[in-house]
């Protein structure tokens, strides 16, 4: 009985006595720390090395993308244009491949507009936001036979704002 009536002088101290301090929390602006800026910035500067290593991050040890060997991509500011290349073993097929080639484009799009939220991101139907002032050309190369160009299982290049499906080559 005692442990009892203990624990309810207890709790009243506690509810009566938490009730008499200042609340910061709806009035953050009283606590003299500085207070965050949601303005948007414009003309953001693209920090690549770190797009390239949120890619790279993304399909390192990923068992998504089976045959997918290796890729590369570059950004080219002053064509406002990206090209990137990924290399497939044999066991790739053309659908696959043109799926693998989209994923990269969205990713690397998703990947530029965590850095500068002004851009959208990707969905089904679109590559989002930095891909509708840059275009692309991309290819999925069979390593083995990289050198002829008519074994490529995608090789195409949409321009800026389009967004028209990747799709293997015929």
């Amino acid at each position: 009985m005692k442990k009892r009536s203990f624990a309810a002088i207890l709790s009243c101290v506690m509810i009566l006595s938490a009730g008499c301090t200042k609340s910061n929390i709806l009035h953050p602006e009283e606590t003299g720390r500085p207070q965050p800026d949601f303005t948007i910035v414009e003309d953001v500067i693209l920090d690549w090395d770190q797009i390239s290593d949120d890619v790279w991050s993304y399909y390192d040890g990923s068992v998504d993308y089976p045959g997918l060997l290796y890729f590369n991509f570059a950004h080219k500011d002053e064509e406002k244009m990206v090209e990137a290349r990924l290399y497939v073993d044999d066991t790739v097929k053309k659908e696959k491949a043109a799926t693998y080639a989209t994923d990269l484009i969205r990713y690397i799009n998703d990947s530029a507009a965590c850095q500068d939220g002004s851009l959208a991101m990707s969905t089904e139907d679109s590559y989002g936001g930095f891909f509708a002032d840059y275009g692309f050309k991309v290819s999925v190369v069979p390593e083995e036979t990289e050198d002829d160009e008519s074994t490529w299982l995608v090789d195409m290049t949409v321009q800026a704002g389009a967004d028209t499906p990747i799709v293997p080559t015929e």
